[in-house]
């Protein structure tokens, strides 16, 4: 992941907090509660331009009861959010006395404006680093409602070839995750390493996939980076892609330096490689988790 992938997913964090934002100061300005379901459109209309994976893609899916059940989720929760955010405003506003005088409209166009200039920053195909930032959990959207498929996706990933290049690797996982949860696919990629079947094709998955800073936030606590060390072995070409990408999810998330791997691992690991590569990328990235406020 490079910086201006990183740039971007700052300037989308940016985006969602205005998105937010807006609701919260409608409240605090007082404005009546029929303010509310124009608000919930406006996140409806946010994930609909900006997460078009999270919605049925035919007429067939919506048919499905899983599918309709979760979009309803999906909506409801968006109006929930919608209706607490403009709640705690209006307690701001009651208990300290604000009322700002601000144009009227002020409000909805901050958060209606938002929406497409984060579809202009949002590639279409950067659908495996947007769970987080849609105005609903995202493990609640219409798109992860195929979980049963998960097992014969990861499978169809196991059949590229051992030297596949990560930006493949990402593609095929971008494409699973709009459909399957993030554990789930962890797990089929853990039981593939620990299984033998496809290992290095199976285990790049698993670095890339433990390394994407969204991916690892999620599941941050579960020692995910350190079960992508261990299944990058001795592999001097795994070994130098998990530590690029794991410096580089740092730089995003520092919390993620308690679910890295330990210096003391990292430094043996380093002192048995014998490709040079690999032995500078895992020094330097025991250095990185070494710098003081890391973790």
């Amino acid at each position: 992941m490079g910086a201006g992938m990183h740039n971007r997913l700052r300037l989308l964090r940016l985006l969602t907090g205005i998105l937010y934002f807006g609701p919260l100061l409608a409240g605090v300005m007082g404005q009546g509660w029929a303010m509310v379901p124009v608000f919930a459109c406006v996140f409806v209309g946010w994930s609909v331009l900006v997460y078009p994976q999270m919605w049925p893609q035919s007429a067939d899916d919506v048919a499905q009861h899983e599918a309709a059940v979760a979009l309803a989720s999906l909506m409801v929760g968006q109006a929930v959010l919608v209706v607490v955010l403009f709640a705690v405003g209006r307690g701001i506003g009651g208990v300290l006395g604000l009322k700002p005088s601000l144009p009227y409209y002020m409000p909805l166009a901050l958060s209606f404006l938002v929406v497409p200039l984060a579809r202009l920053l949002r590639a279409p195909t950067d659908e495996a680093e947007q769970a987080g930032f849609a105005p609903v959990m995202p493990d609640s959207g219409v798109a992860r409602f195929a979980d049963g498929g998960a097992a014969a996706m990861v499978a169809h990933l196991m059949t590229l070839d051992d030297d596949v290049a990560e930006d493949v690797v990402q593609q095929h996982l971008s494409a699973i995750a709009a459909h399957v949860d993030p554990v789930v696919i962890r797990q089929h990629l853990g039981d593939a390493v620990a299984g033998g079947r496809a290992s290095r094709v199976a285990a790049k998955a698993l670095i890339v996939h433990a390394t994407d800073p969204a991916i690892s936030d999620l599941l941050a606590g579960t020692g995910y980076p350190r079960q992508a060390f261990a299944a990058a072995g001795r592999d001097a070409d795994l070994l130098v892609l998990f530590a690029r990408r794991c410096m580089m999810a740092l730089e995003d998330e520092p919390d993620l330096a308690s679910d890295c791997p330990d210096m003391a691992a990292l430094r043996r690991a380093a002192g048995e490689a014998r490709d040079e590569a690999a032995r500078t990328a895992l020094y330097r990235l025991a250095g990185v988790l070494d710098r003081p406020g890391a973790g």
